[in-house]
């Protein structure tokens, strides 16, 4: 469904990277200035630029082991890297060259190379000392750096300023993320750095509250580490935010008065803060008509304890009357305290509306989910659920071409972003919004060659980026039928066989590789496990001829066809070597018990390796249910029901909804393009697979509650058709039979266990509120003749209570 130019050009270079392993040099060595023996110059009086300069020795002696040395002023004849601000320049001002002009926006740069001064000298001129820092991370993105060598085009000519004001990352030092909680201060400054050097702005804290404990992998506590934080963003001009969650109803007075006590406490905390993000919800409680009110004295204590720190609050989990009330408060009472709005997860409003509703002296920014895949805000479009139930909900998921199409969305509407992340799995979704943020207008293939050579080294920048966007292309379509899948194992696995051994040692290398292993792993087993399954049920259906007893013994044995011989071992085994290689490397937790993930929903893709491809548990358990039937023919009848489960009549109409295969008569009112979120639209939705780790005190209750010993469900219950917020589900059915009636027949279950109503044809009732249930039944209800005599049937079902209607299954069966 992806047809912007973004994908057929990103897609294009793909295709033609992965056809051959091509090696391109980014500067040929005749026309590139040589820099291994410059000096960086700087202005000796700003701190901010001295730490850019300090940055760049630093990352080029990281990577060609030469060490330049310092100045404050440029000597003749000496290879200088000169940086600062014109008002502010170390030395004389230097001439901008014909079509490089002077950076006159905020953070913009100036960067250019001259022959002039007897050697080749680099110029980098900032607006201000942001746009220095910015001017040296794109030099850094722009060198060929090897082993005693440093060069750079010769002819470069570059002036920029970016296009989002705010270009921010979540980076939470707390429990629940999957790698952030076993770094030191030490990691965590090289991966604020390595934002700055695409053009991130900002950094998001959580801080220290009752939700964010210490667990044994942290090497001091949140508050602690959280305070040496904010030293390291404000030692690069960056802005420090926090993301700050309510605990409990503002409406209750004590609930309040705690809260403003714990806020003054974590704001005193925080050595640094520029502004501060409070949820209306995920987490929050506490309607607006309470929640402004305390707001207005939380504001209070921010400004005693950070004099001009900025108020923003986000509509997350706001209801409609929540909302008109939020927008009117707004427009009428024109808080002072508050400085903007933001569009976050589980938002009921969209972007363009919270712009258009907000008044114009409030600021507005995005808080997107750029970390997760399914069960979120911009979940995975029609993603197989193979790899739904292994991988999971966060598991490494570069996704460039999505995730530049949605920042590309935004821009009418949001200043900025500061993406909502909770470790590095989403690392190049990071550095796509960061580069989008600067410049909407960036190739997404140079963003990632960039990124392949200035995190891999030059010798690997085409392959890093063919092989991430190959890595995307993986989660499109069928998986037992993509062949993409193995083309991409073989691309990675070209690139590992001539790598480094500081290449194989990075951990954004091994977190290609993981996904390029795993990915083909667990196709070889859904390949393994839907031919057992399809033998399986071939033996069930000659129950009528060898009988019931002879055909599930068959079908047993079919099942356990590879019992013995699982499918690639020597995948699995690179896989839970690179699973301990990450943990080794950067404290990224892929297992609960092995490497103390906080649940298997946060990271640990380890946990799902072995998770159910097919229905072998339920239909075991069909199987006991059978043969304890008195009778054999009420034993063939209902053998003969689970073998004919999608076809149970003749002409009958099958859908397994939440199957992006098998739902050919979900309605889609927008395409994924007009609508990632789906806001307006239905979306596939994953229950937490069978067979995966679970921790009662991470569900929902009504998960909690389905975790409890129940029957194995079908795998076409684990997922559903949803719709959330503003649309409702529809199903669309042409070519009836006018003479026939039908009946609906239909599973309803999801995690919200919603209440749902359905309408035929706009006009007709086919059943009033009704409960999902859990464990899952499968229901039946009559179809007005008056519906379907026209050959065509539209059915509309509605939310009552939940969030929104979940349908598992349906079937529309022509009555005899």
């Amino acid at each position: 469904m992806l047809g912007s130019i973004h994908f057929v050009r990103a897609y294009s270079f793909w295709r033609a990277a992965l056809v051959v392993l091509v090696l391109v040099p980014v500067l040929c060595a005749q026309g590139a200035s040589d820099l291994s023996s410059a000096v960086v110059v700087r202005d000796a009086g700003d701190p901010v630029i001295a730490k850019a300069a300090t940055m760049l020795v630093e990352e080029i002696q990281a990577r060609s082991g030469s060490r330049l040395a310092t100045a404050t002023t440029a000597r003749e004849g000496q290879p200088s890297i000169i940086m600062g601000v014109l008002d502010r320049w170390p030395g004389a001002s230097p001439s901008l060259p014909a079509g490089v002009a002077a950076p006159s926006e905020e953070e913009g740069y100036a960067l250019w190379t001259s022959a002039s001064g007897g050697g080749p000298r680099v110029y980098i001129v900032g607006h201000d000392p942001r746009g220095v820092v910015f001017g040296v991370g794109r030099l850094l993105r722009a060198m060929e750096m090897r082993s005693g060598s440093v060069t750079l085009d010769a002819a470069t000519r570059v002036a920029s300023a970016p296009r989002d004001r705010i270009r921010g990352h979540q980076l939470g030092y707390r429990k629940a993320n999957n790698t952030w909680d076993a770094w030191t201060v030490r990691q965590f400054d090289q991966y604020i750095r390595d934002l700055i050097v695409f053009g991130a702005n900002a950094i998001e804290l959580i801080p220290d509250t009752a939700g964010n404990e210490s667990d044994p992998l942290m090497k001091m506590s949140p508050t602690e580490m959280n305070a040496q934080l904010c030293k390291i963003i404000k030692s690069y001009g960056m802005d420090v935010w926090t993301w700050h969650a309510l605990n409990g109803d503002m409406a209750d007075a004590e609930a309040a008065k705690r809260e403003l006590e714990t806020s003054r406490k974590v704001f005193q905390q925080l050595p640094e803060l520029d502004a501060v993000f409070v949820p209306g919800g995920d987490p929050g409680d506490t309607k607006p008509v309470d929640l402004m009110p305390f707001l207005e004295k939380l504001a209070a204590n921010l400004e005693q304890v950070h004099p001009g720190a900025e108020l923003w609050l986000s509509t997350q989990g706001f209801e409609d009357e929540d909302s008109d009330y939020f927008f009117n408060f707004l427009a009428t009472e024109k808080p002072k305290w508050l400085t903007g709005v933001i569009f976050g997860p589980w938002a009921k409003t969209t972007l363009s509306e919270i712009r258009e509703r907000t008044p114009m002296q409030y600021r507005v920014r995005s808080y997107p989910d750029i970390t997760h895949t399914l069960r979120c805000q911009y979940p995975v479009p029609h993603w197989d659920r193979a790899f739904a139930f292994t991988l999971g909900r966060e598991p490494v998921n570069p996704r460039p071409i999505a995730q530049a199409h949605m920042h590309s969305l935004e821009l009418p509407y949001s200043e900025g972003f500061v993406s909502y992340s909770d470790g590095t799995n989403d690392d190049v979704n990071k550095i796509i919004w960061t580069a989008c943020g600067w410049d909407p207008n960036a190739k997404i293939e140079d963003t990632l060659r960039e990124y392949g050579r200035y995190f891999m080294g030059p010798d690997y920048a085409d392959d890093v980026a063919a092989g991430l966007l190959a890595l995307e292309t993986n989660w499109k379509g069928p998986l037992k039928d993509n062949a993409t899948v193995d083309q991409t194992l073989a691309h990675w696995q070209a690139i590992e066989k001539r790598a480094d051994k500081a290449l194989l040692g990075n951990w954004r290398f091994q977190q290609g590789l993981l996904r390029a292993y795993y990915d083909a792993y667990i196709k070889a087993r859904l390949t393994q496990d839907a031919d057992a399954e399809a033998k399986a049920y071939a033996e069930l259906a000659r129950a009528s001829e060898v009988g019931v007893a002879p055909a599930i013994e068959a079908a047993r044995k079919a099942l356990a066809l590879y019992k013995d011989k699982p499918a690639a071992p020597e995948l699995r085994a690179r896989i839970e070597e690179l699973g301990g290689q990450l943990f080794d490397s950067i404290g990224m937790q892929l297992h609960v018990k092995k490497y103390g993930a906080s649940g298997a929903e946060r990271g640990a893709v380890l946990e799902g390796l072995d998770n159910a491809l097919n229905d072998a548990q339920w239909l075991e358990e069909q199987f006991k249910a059978v043969l304890a039937t008195p009778g054999e023919a009420d034993q063939k009848a209902k053998l003969a029901a689970i073998v004919n489960w999608e076809q149970p009549v003749p002409g009958a109409i099958y859908n397994d909804l939440g199957n992006a295969q098998k739902e050919p008569n979900l309605v889609y009112q927008k395409t994924w393009e007009e609508d990632p979120g789906f806001v307006f639209s239905p979306q596939d939705e994953f229950m937490r697979a069978i067979g995966v780790a679970q921790d009662p005190g991470q569900l929902e209750p009504t998960e909690a509650a389905a975790a409890e010993k129940k029957p194995t469900p079908r795998l076409s219950w684990m997922d559903q058709a949803q719709t959330l917020f503003r649309a409702d589900l529809l199903m669309h059915f042409d070519g009836l039979d006018p003479a026939k009636t039908y009946t609906l027949r239909a599973v309803y279950h999801g995690r919200f266990r919603s209440t749902m109503t359905l309408t035929a044809d706009e006009q007709y009732e086919v059943h009033g509120p009704v409960k999902a249930s859990d464990p899952p039944e499968v229901v039946e209800f009559p179809i007005p003749a008056e519906a379907t005599k026209d050959g065509v049937l539209d059915l509309r079902w509605k939310k009552i209570e939940g969030r929104g209607p979940q349908v598992a299954e349906v079937w529309l069966v022509p009555n005899p």
